[in-house]
């Protein structure tokens, strides 16, 4: 796999205090850096809306790949319990995953809104380090870039996309609390509000 390292200094935005999430802490050089495993997955969209891209934990891939493949066949949208318990138990064999935490993460109903399907919040504390790991699962190239107060994309270091298959590490370095929409800089169509994959939330 082709692996690129980028490295970007957060701007100002407004202060917003949330929780941390789900991702590794490491000390390196006496740097806290708080560390996401990630893929950018392509799930169908809701009625008329086009299909989106998203971040996802590495963990929810095979998630969220049994959730599009159900949202693209319309012929049997709502599964029954025990349907849904043979899926939980077959994707947790095939996935060496927890049927307990599958089983939650299955929709009776397709139709509803489930939280796997938002724009993932990557979350850190100011002064930190993240690193976010990221595999490309789209078949559109992709190339990780934040948004500053002036709506533009921030871009420390040219870097060229990830192409689908790709990994790659985006290295942010936390010196300013606030809220960063993720976006896909390598978006084809050029409408970056249309790219959304995620937020970045830095508290102080």
């Amino acid at each position: 796999m082709f692996a690129t390292q980028h490295y970007q200094a957060i701007s100002d935005k407004p202060m917003h205090r949330m929780p941390t999430s789900l991702a590794t802490r490491q000390l390196v050089s006496g740097v806290d850096v708080r560390v996401y495993r990630l893929v950018t997955v392509t799930v169908p969209g809701s009625g008329a809306e086009p299909e989106r891209l998203l971040l996802a934990l590495q963990r929810n891939h095979a998630l969220l790949d049994y959730l599009a493949q159900r949202m693209s066949s319309s012929e049997r949208p709502v599964r029954t319990s025990a349907e849904l318990d043979e899926d939980a138990i077959e994707l947790a064999r095939r996935h060496a995953l927890s049927v307990d935490y599958v089983r939650r993460m299955l929709p009776r109903d397709v139709r509803q809104p489930n939280a796997l399907l938002r724009p993932f919040v990557l979350r850190a504390v100011r002064t930190e380090r993240i690193e976010v790991h990221v595999t490309n699962h789209t078949q559109q190239p992709m190339q990780l870039a934040l948004l500053d107060d002036d709506y533009a994309i921030q871009q420390a270091v040219e870097q060229p996309p990830l192409q689908p298959g790709e990994e790659g590490v985006y290295t942010w370095r936390c010196s300013e609390t606030g809220i960063f929409p993720i976006f896909n800089q390598a978006c084809p169509d050029g409408m970056q509000h249309r790219c959304l994959l995620g937020v970045l939330m830095v508290e102080p």
